[in-house]
């Protein structure tokens, strides 16, 4: 049903200059078309709600504040809102500049798996430099993954998507409960704090994003997307060495820190991360091509990861059914329910307790008995873990006086004509 509707909109004229040409892509709430205005013949992409979410008005609401953020950013590495309105049945419709090019997962594939280090030094200076300016217009993201930055065919990049950003401190209610991508989600975020989701939060999903592009796997390792979230919201990330240990030390540095756990232990701003990240790997020093790339069965492509807007309709008729081993656990959630007990005031978690020797559980209920230790353990974890983030807590590092002076390789975007 939806591909006929789809089918009927082709051909048509919207707000009385622009015609659908054909359909460019489908997601969870919109679909994309290629559009061509009949008085200037320019071309553009037309994002239109789907009609089934149109009564919605959450969902309404994040739309058309999707296209009043992007307005607020001047930035060539931002996909300009060229017109809006809505279309005769309801839905809601922007009208983007139409971009050639390919994501930023698209070009992992066809890379092999791995991008070679010295696209991603380029690729990420160009997306800290489009987030200085997102973050100076006092818009934090919330969603920026590899789906969501694409690498343009004439040079540059885009950043795409701003569904779920914020503004100033205020958002569209409905995008208070909104959960993003599980593999790419910082731990506030995880955890449902919200209200605590800033220019740090997308400092995380930026490290998160260049992770996956150097070793081709996510910050955490889950089989599900409940799994990702709890591995998100509960365990310390892995440092890129694991992952990719060829890689310089400078540069897995820099990305180790920006997918910190805590946020007082981050990059404090993206210009911090940027300066570091230019430090790490000057462009004169040479870069050899990632070895061969063989996909590591302990965890899900966080293509097959749904986001909550995608849950709530159902899976997509393509969705493959993936059966992968459990997750591994990265550390023991004792380390860090110990860790949160020593910076959060007594009060807040109760009496003291005392350590105790361990207790051997008889043969017969050794597994149940550990089975609700875990459980119990994981628990307090997770409560604590949001008590410390729900905390007004500043990082502890300086704020960057001034920006770095622009090094991005990447030639100007530029919009396809």
């Amino acid at each position: 049903m939806r591909i006929d509707a789809i089918d009927r909109r082709t051909g048509r004229l919207l707000g009385g200059a622009w015609r659908l040409d054909r359909v460019l892509g489908e997601g969870a709430t919109s679909t994309v078309y290629a559009a061509t205005n009949v008085n200037s013949r320019q071309r553009a992409a037309l994002k239109v709600l789907r009609s089934e979410l149109a009564g919605d008005r959450e969902v309404v609401d994040l739309f058309r504040a999707e296209g009043r953020l992007v307005g607020e950013i001047d930035h060539p590495g931002v996909a300009k809102v060229l017109d809006d309105g809505v279309t005769d049945d309801g839905c809601p419709f922007h009208v983007l500049e139409l971009l050639v090019g390919q994501t930023l997962d698209e070009l992992r594939q066809t890379r092999g798996g791995r991008v070679p280090l010295d696209e991603v030094m380029r690729i990420g200076d160009a997306m800290m430099e489009t987030l200085a300016a997102v973050h100076a217009a006092g818009i934090v993201h919330r969603d920026l993954k590899p789906q969501n930055v694409m690498v343009l065919d004439g040079g540059g990049i885009k950043i795409l998507d701003f569904g779920l950003a914020k503004a100033r401190g205020r958002t569209a209610d409905a995008a208070q409960d909104v959960v993003g991508t599980p593999s790419f989600m910082p731990p506030e975020q995880a955890l449902g704090v919200t209200k605590k989701m800033d220019a740090q939060s997308d400092v995380w999903a930026l490290g998160a994003t260049l992770f996956f592009l150097l070793s081709g796997q996510p910050v955490h390792v889950a089989r599900h997307p409940t799994a990702m979230l709890l591995a998100s919201a509960s365990t310390r990330p892995r440092s890129l060495a694991d992952a990719a240990p060829e890689l310089p030390r400078p540069v897995i540095d820099v990305i180790d820190r920006a997918v910190a756990y805590r946020k007082a232990d981050r990059w404090p701003d993206i210009h911090a991360m940027r300066s570091a990240w230019q430090e790490a790997h000057p462009a004169w020093l040479p870069t050899l091509p990632p070895p061969s790339f063989v996909p590591d069965p302990t965890f899900v492509d966080p293509n097959l990861l749904v986001d909550e807007a995608t849950r709530r309709l159902g899976p997509p008729r393509s969705s493959p059914s993936v059966e992968t081993p459990m997750a591994i656990a990265l550390f023991d959630p004792r380390e860090l329910a110990l860790e949160v007990e020593a910076s959060v005031p007594r009060t807040s978690l109760g009496p003291a307790t005392t350590s105790r020797a361990p207790v051997v559980a008889p043969a017969r209920r050794w597994r149940s008995t550990v089975a609700l230790a875990a459980t119990a353990v994981l628990t307090v974890g997770l409560v604590a873990a949001a008590v410390a983030l729900s905390a007004d807590e500043e990082p502890s590092a300086a704020r960057s006086a001034s920006p770095p002076a622009s090094a991005m390789d990447l030639p100007a975007a530029t919009p396809a004509r």
